[in-house]
């Protein structure tokens, strides 16, 4: 199977809700309304990104006219097949010598089921999504691929020894959703003058199984391309399968003539010296006497949800960028269409996966004008969060009972909607009063869950001393907040 060529349809999609494959040509040389259709969120966020990838290396705008004209406009079969020519044998995946994100003659004790490269599958210490073990046993080409793109990309390492992707172990990835597929890929492709100054040194252009990484090598990250980076391949790995054996994907269920059962992985080490600047994510830093003190990427490190981490996702902040695709769309579109805000990752602790996360936030025409206004409105209401917790764990500590946590996962879960609705509103109404609204809902929220994670502890005088005492040091927190 050939990642570019005609013959070999492998994107699944559906469209007006007929299932099917179909060629990279096919999506970006058409009107075709696809949307893309993976039995898992995160492996539908994974095909995203790998399309995106694909686009941004082969047919890089060279300015903001040229990206609206593409976004538009398909591609014509003809200016599909010029470019892609050259490169063809980069992207197929059963290559003799320069398979799709993999190394030839990679030694192992033996075979790693093809599972493995399902992240969060039972095997291994990956059993965070409820599935029964040995589920999946045989994988179609299609699925294959998105599968080792995304344990490259985003997913932990295969464990100790082995190197985690160039943003870390679980990055989040953020994208701008358009109407239909062809034009969310393109609304997340940088244009050439913006690629130039992220990575002004990419002299390495060269993906990494066709130009491989030395043993021991230190790297450094400025010298990474944009194509090297994007398919950046951070293990050995080599897919083993039945070439010619007819059979059913344990993934999407479609009949396939070729599956794959295995794979050889072996350890390998390096070193990256830097911060490669991955257009896909948002990035973070702390302040050392005014100077970026380790930077990384934007992850999701607790069970707190999606929005907790608006600001990273959207704003230019003192210790935090958003991820440079959705930058350029500020630029490009701002004020003139809403900003669709796809987010995806895991959380993990080490090798294992604990949950996924795959999200849509949806913000209107105008949000870069009211951007102050939405930071302060997020800021406030991570920081009623955080005091619900701290009142809470305070007043556990004299009566005895953990009610803290539970008291936070409630309010996680019916801040949700606050938070949508505030995102709805703030630039079609008064954005005043919106705001307003929003803070009294959320500290309504926090004061009736403070209440009620309390209430059995009060018919004691020590219970109902500690619950006056921890009630009015939050009240009085509150009040300075205000």
């Amino acid at each position: 199977m050939n990642l570019l060529e005609s013959e070999s349809p492998w994107i699944p999609v559906q469209t007006q809700g007929t299932f099917q494959h179909i060629t990279l040509e096919t999506l970006l040389c058409s009107e075709g309304d696809y949307q893309l259709a993976l039995a898992r969120d995160d492996m539908e966020a994974a095909a995203l990104q790998l399309l995106v990838a694909l686009t941004q290396t082969l047919f890089m705008p060279a300015d903001q006219q040229a990206l609206r004209t593409h976004a538009d406009q398909p591609l014509t079969t003809e200016a599909y097949r010029a470019t892609t020519k050259q490169k063809c044998d980069w992207f197929q995946l059963d290559h003799p010598e320069t398979p799709f994100m993999q190394s030839r003659g990679v030694k192992a004790k033996k075979p790693t089921p093809i599972q493995k490269l399902f992240i969060g599958l039972p095997e291994g210490n990956n059993h965070a999504f409820f599935n029964r073990p040995g589920e999946i046993h045989q994988t179609c080409p299609s699925c294959t691929v998105i599968a080792l793109f995304n344990q490259a990309s985003n997913c932990p390492s295969f464990g100790g020894g082995f190197k985690a992707n160039l943003r870390g172990s679980a990055p989040v990835t953020t994208f701008a959703a358009g109407n239909s597929l062809r034009e969310t890929i393109w609304l997340n492709v940088l244009t050439k003058e913006n690629v130039e100054a992220l990575l002004p040194d990419g002299s390495n252009d060269l993906p990494n199984w066709v130009s491989p990484i030395q043993a021991k090598q230190k790297i450094p990250a400025h010298s990474i391309g944009l194509l090297r980076g994007l398919f950046w391949q951070p293990a050995r790995v080599e897919l083993l399968g039945n070439e010619h054996t007819e059979g059913r994907c344990d993934a999407c269920h479609n009949i396939s003539e070729q599956l794959y059962t295995s794979f050889n992985k072996e350890k390998f080490v390096y070193d990256i010296v830097g911060l490669w600047p991955h257009p896909h994510s948002p990035r973070v830093w702390d302040l050392k006497r005014d100077v970026r003190d380790r930077e990384r990427f934007v992850s999701y490190t607790t069970n707190a949800p999606a929005w907790t981490q608006l600001n990273h996702y959207l704003m230019i902040q003192q210790t935090s960028i958003p991820a440079p695709v959705i930058s350029q769309f500020q630029d490009i579109f701002q004020g003139n269409r809403k900003l669709n805000l796809l987010t995806s990752g895991y959380r993990n602790k080490q090798a294992s996966v604990l949950l996924r996360r795959h999200e849509l936030f949806s913000i209107k025409q105008d949000w870069v004008n009211i951007s102050s206004g939405l930071e302060n409105a997020i800021h406030m209401a991570l920081e009623i969060r955080r005091l619900l917790r701290s009142k809470l764990y305070g007043f556990t500590k004299t009566v005895g009972a953990q009610v803290y946590d539970g008291a936070e996962q409630r309010f996680d879960k019916q801040s949700e909607p606050m938070i949508h609705g505030l995102l709805r509103d703030i630039a079609r109404k008064e954005r005043r009063e919106v705001l307003n609204d929003f803070r009294q809902k959320i500290l309504s929220l926090a004061r009736n869950l403070f209440d009620q994670a309390t209430q059995p502890y009060r018919h004691t005088p020590a219970g109902l001393r500690q619950y006056t005492k921890s009630k009015n040091s939050f009240e009085a927190e509150i009040a300075k907040l205000n």
